[in-house]
């Protein structure tokens, strides 16, 4: 995903022929807004509304701000039908309707293929919607530390063999191929051909469970949670992604 900075996020005056029903719907100050939140998901790829809050750097002092925040934000993209959005386990996901990415176009702006719609295309993320949530959750996590996060960074056509839930690159520029487990279970064959697993799992205790499966394997690596993750943001503690490695 790449990083855009909102603030310089370039929004015309007037908007062109066949959309300008936002013009009227909403004030300048709130249209070009949601223009700009636009072309923002149009350009990252984004998928959630998390992510949303963190580009557009609205006020997170306390989880009540936060939650009124989203839904400010969220609401009026909604109603005018530029995103779609819903849940996907403790995440909300949030995606641009036809609608949206026609407008995007008329601006000058070729959107990308988003998190979510990737997801979708490469892991059956509307049948493993769980999955799909951590996968999305762990990028997240990943990139509010700074860290760079590419989901299924794979091509099925060229790596059949190689199919990774999450790339992530630290602030050193190290990457990390990821798997993204929903609960403790090992399965032999799946890590027997690995040199190294970087995994990432929901809970603490499904983290220990399968660290310790890993290590009498013998097979080494690194392991997070999100659960540990969260926890640590929300008190602004973002110095690690990695909790352990053995």
């Amino acid at each position: 995903m790449n990083e855009i900075e909102f603030s310089r996020i370039a929004v015309p005056e007037i908007l062109p022929d066949g959309f300008r029903r936002l013009e009227w719907a909403y004030r300048r100050p709130r249209w070009q807004r949601m223009v700009a939140i636009t072309l923002l998901m149009a350009q990252t790829g984004i998928s959630t509304a998390q992510e949303l809050v963190r580009l557009t750097s609205l006020d997170k002092k306390s989880l009540h701000i936060v939650l009124d925040s989203m839904l400010d934000l969220l609401e009026p993209l909604i109603e005018s039908r530029l995103i779609h959005a819903g849940g996907r386990g403790q995440i909300r996901v949030v995606v641009l309707t036809d609608y949206a990415k026609n407008l995007c176009q008329a601006l000058g702006v070729e959107p990308v293929e988003s998190d979510w719609e990737k997801i979708l295309r490469l892991h059956n993320g509307e049948v493993q919607t769980f999955h799909a949530a951590l996968v999305l959750m762990a990028a997240y996590q990943a990139r509010l530390r700074g860290w760079k996060a590419e989901v299924m960074p794979f091509d099925p056509q060229e790596t059949p063999w190689f199919q990774p839930d999450l790339k992530v690159t630290d602030l050193e520029r190290w990457f990390y191929y990821c798997e993204v487990e929903t609960r403790s279970r090992v399965k032999p064959k799946k890590w027997a051909r690995m040199r190294e697993v970087n995994l990432i799992v929901p809970t603490p205790t499904t983290r220990q469970w399968m660290v310790q499966r890993l290590k009498d394997m013998g097979i080494p690596g690194r392991a997070t949670d999100l659960r540990t993750l969260a926890q640590q943001a929300r008190a602004g503690d973002l110095s690690r992604f990695w909790l352990e490695k053995w």
